[in-house]
């Protein structure tokens, strides 16, 4: 009797790499409803990745002068806001949502759904070192 020994092939293929890749975000809402949805992320190898990790890490410029009279709790959240979108739309490529996949529609949804700004980049993390889990 012969042994059938076919291999089959590998579910990927080096030097071939996507464009996109497919991940879900999850994250408590506001109201307590458990969120998840499936977006598409920009692909980075984990050399870009890290890069990508390094240029957010590094202090931001700023041309203010820090004061005392400077200061404003609303100002810093509308700058915080507004970081968090301009770094979610540099591995953010599409998404499910109604809202638009702009740096407005994530500032709105950062700003109404306090847990998804970190749930993005926590989804973004885990899909480019750790990639889909299990079944």
């Amino acid at each position: 009797m012969t042994e059938n020994t076919q291999t089959k092939p590998p579910a990927f293929i080096f030097g071939a790499r996507p464009e996109t890749i497919d991940f879900p975000v999850k994250f408590k809402s506001i109201t307590g409803a458990d969120v998840d949805i499936n977006c598409q992320f920009q692909y980075r190898t984990r050399k870009e990745f890290a890069a990508l990790w390094d240029e957010f890490a590094a202090p931001a410029a700023s041309t203010a002068t820090p004061g005392v009279d400077d200061f404003s709790f609303s100002r810093l959240a509308a700058d915080g806001l507004e970081t968090h979108a301009a770094r979610t739309l540099k591995f953010l490529k599409g998404w499910p949502l109604d809202l638009p996949l702009d740096a407005g529609g994530l500032v709105q949804m950062f700003d109404e759904e306090p847990a998804a700004a970190g749930a993005f980049w926590n989804a973004y993390r885990a899909a480019i070192t750790e990639g889909r889990l299990g079944n």
